[in-house]
Formats: structure tokens, sequence, C-alpha cells
């Protein structure tokens, strides 16, 4: 069940509720003060804080929330730093992203990009279309969205075998790595390689069971995905640092 616990998310209700409410409440949203969170990278000084992402059904979004009790519920084990920015300003400063309110919650919205458009042009009756509970059931499991975020720390035992040996390989261009964290009660985090190749993934992939069986840890738990091609591609792109790029 979801308590509003301050007058934004008692507008949200009403707005998810009652669609003559929803105009009047992408109005007020534009310039209300949202809790914007930021991972710490843990990387030491100089390596800054990194805007995390969370994918859902297959896209990406940028969370905000409501409250900083939202964030801390979603996120319960990430170094996180929280600033409190209007919509407005956060926009100003990712452009061209989808965001996501209130992510893991019973009650939130996803803003695509073209409603974020349209708001910021003033036309809120076209950015209130299709507005629904989209991340409402928090009884199917499955449908909990995905934090995205550069591993931390770093797997240098993974990353460092791994570079090495794509160096050796014709059909691979650039390796990404992020990490992949699912907000339930297991806290499940997978490491996500994405790799730009020509040709194949999969006879890629043949070269690399070799490296892993040497240099993964048991814990480790990693996907691979083609680049383009998987729905990490949004934060693979945004991504300027692949741990392997071919010269």
């Amino acid at each position: 069940m979801f308590t509003p616990e301050n007058a934004l998310e008692k507008s949200l209700l009403r707005a998810l509720d009652e669609p003559e409410q929803r105009v009047a409440f992408l109005k007020s949203f534009l310039d209300a003060e949202l809790s914007f969170a930021l991972i710490d990278p843990k990387e030491g000084k100089g390596a800054g804080y990194a805007v995390p992402e969370v994918t859902h059904e297959d896209i990406s979004f940028v969370p905000v929330f409501t409250s900083d009790a939202r964030v801390k519920a979603m996120f319960p084990d990430e170094q996180l730093m929280i600033v409190r920015q209007t919509f407005k300003q956060i926009v100003s400063q990712i452009e061209d992203a989808n965001f996501v309110l209130n992510p893991g919650s019973e009650a939130g919205h996803e803003f695509m990009a073209e409603d974020v458009a349209s708001m910021l042009d003033g036309d809120f009756v076209r950015a209130a279309d299709g507005f629904e509970r989209e991340l409402g059931d928090e009884d199917e499991e499955d449908d909990l969205p995905t934090l995205v975020g550069k591993p931390s720390p770093t797997p240098t035992h993974l990353t460092t075998p791994l570079a090495a040996l794509f160096a050796t390989m014709p059909t691979v261009r650039a390796a990404h790595v992020a990490q992949a964290i699912t907000p339930d009660a297991r806290g499940v985090r997978r490491l996500v390689v994405g790799l730009v190749v020509d040709g194949d993934l999969d006879e890629a992939l043949d070269q690399v069971e070799d490296v892993l069986s040497e240099a993964a840890k048991p814990t480790d738990e990693i996907d691979f995905v083609s680049i383009p091609g998987s729905p990490l591609d949004d934060y693979f792109t945004r991504d300027v640092q692949p741990f392997y790029r071919k010269t």
C-alpha cells in the first residue's frame, strides 16, 4: 500500500486515480522539488558520482523520487548521494532521456523523452496522454525495475584479462561493463558485459569461456550482450569509457 508522505505524493495519487487532475499535476510537477540519486563509484577522489539508470520492459530510465525515503526504500544497500532539485533542473542536465518517478513503488509514472519535451513546451495535455499506473503491481516480482550503473568496485579481475583477450580478436571492437541490481529482497547483482562485435556474438563468447574459468570468482554472475541489441543500449551508448576499445 502506498501511503502519501507529502503534498506532491497526494497530488500524484489524485492524478493516477482522476484523469481530470493529470494536466494540473504535470504543470506543478515540472517545478516540484524531487529527490535525485547519484551513485558513489567508490574509486577514490576525482571519480565523481554517476547518474543511475533503471530498466523496465527493456527501456532505460533515469529514476527520480518524491522523497528521500523513496530513494532509500528502492536502493537500501547502495552508497548514494541524494540531491534535491526540481524536475525542470534535472531534465536540463540530462537531455533526451526517459525518466521514471518512484520506481519500485506502488505509485509512480514513466515520463518518456517525448513527454518531457511536451512539458517543457507547455503542452501538458499531450504529455498527459497515456498517464497510468505503469509500475503499480508490487506482487509481480519480475516487473521490478532494475538499477543499472557503473560496477563498484570495478571488476578488474575480469576486465583486465578480457581486454587482453579482446586485443587478439579481430571481431571485437569495444567492450563495456555495467552492474545491474534488482531491488528485491535478494538484491541480486549481475555484471553485464556489452560487446561491439563484427559478426556473431556467440562465436566471440566461445573464446571467452576459458578466461572466465580462470578469472571469475564463484560469486560472480555475468551476462554478455551485444551492442546494439540489448536493453542496456542506452546506458552503454552514454558510457564513454569502455574497458576495451580496438585502436
